[in-house]
């Protein structure tokens, strides 16, 4: 088979799952009455976008390393899922303060009428989550809002205010605000995560034999009538067509792979392979074929 050279196949951030589709479905689907009055989300949801600052702070840990928020998890760093929470809003990254956070938020020069403010350890932190809380803090017009793991503020009182004293936490999804900061949190949630990205396939009409043994990370596109068979693993930026049929032992990393293929324990890295082609232990590095 011939084959040959390829400068770039597949950009940068070229395809991306939207969560955030899944997310807005699950916060319209919220049965009210799980929730105390105060908790319930609101339709609309366009106020939170345009009135809200997202602060991520940039927090390492002794289990994982200084710079643990740009662990790879899933294909992406441990930050990114966070700011795909607060997607949609204007976004600062900051240091971990070595002030109290109220002074380092009173540094944030915005316009934006509240302050949101999470950690980059707590990548289960979804949309869903931040807009409960956003709902909660505006409904019961709060000044200040201290959570498990982040804070919300009114931007008008950190201008004011010297000091900033928590008190109850507010019980949202302990969940989202999963700290990971060992090696065995990062396990907990990296395998919560790899599920979720296959559900979200699954439901748009990709088939799955062989369940964990599948990884697929979140930025890998799967078109409807693909099936996946045992101890496949796609990585990176990679793009697989409609009815391709992966069967088990396929690496598969930044990546396109056209409709109707057959790959069975296939390397296939910085890639294309063309619409019908059928591959048997093929090794592809850089190629098109």
């Amino acid at each position: 088979m011939e084959k040959q050279e390829l400068e770039t196949l597949v950009c940068e951030n070229q395809i991306e799952i939207d969560f955030d589709a899944l997310e807005n479905i699950d916060i319209e689907e919220e049965e009210s009455s799980i929730l105390p009055e105060g908790f319930v989300s609101a339709k609309n949801h366009d106020w939170i976008e345009n009135e809200v600052l997202f602060v991520v702070v940039k927090s390492g840990s002794e289990g994982l390393g200084p710079q643990s928020y740009n662990l790879d998890l899933c294909g992406k760093k441990m930050l990114d899922w966070v700011l795909i929470a607060g997607s949609g809003c204007e976004q600062r990254i900051i240091n971990e303060p070595q002030e109290s956070i109220l002074e380092a938020v009173k540094k944030l020069e915005t316009d934006k009428a509240y302050i949101a403010v999470f950690f980059s350890d707590t990548p289960l932190l979804e949309k869903a989550t931040f807009y409960k809380v956003m709902d909660y803090f505006s409904k019961n017009k709060m000044n200040a809002l201290a959570l498990s793991r982040g804070y919300v503020f009114k931007t008008e009182f950190v201008r004011a205010s010297e000091n900033f004293v928590s008190g109850k936490l507010m019980p949202f999804d302990e969940k989202a605000f999963l700290r990971v900061d060992n090696a065995s949190t990062l396990s907990v949630v990296s395998k919560y995560l790899f599920d979720k990205i296959r559900n979200f396939h699954m439901k748009n009409g990709v088939v799955m034999y062989g369940g964990q043994t599948i990884f697929i990370d979140a930025d890998v596109e799967i078109e409807v009538g693909t099936i996946i068979y045992p101890n496949n693993i796609l990585k990176g930026q990679t793009y697989v067509g409609k009815n391709v049929m992966l069967e088990a032992n396929n690496i598969i990393n930044d990546s396109i792979i056209a409709d109707d293929c057959l790959l069975v324990s296939c390397y296939v890295e910085k890639s294309k392979v063309q619409k019908g082609s059928s591959l048997v232990f093929e090794k592809l590095v850089n190629s098109e074929i």
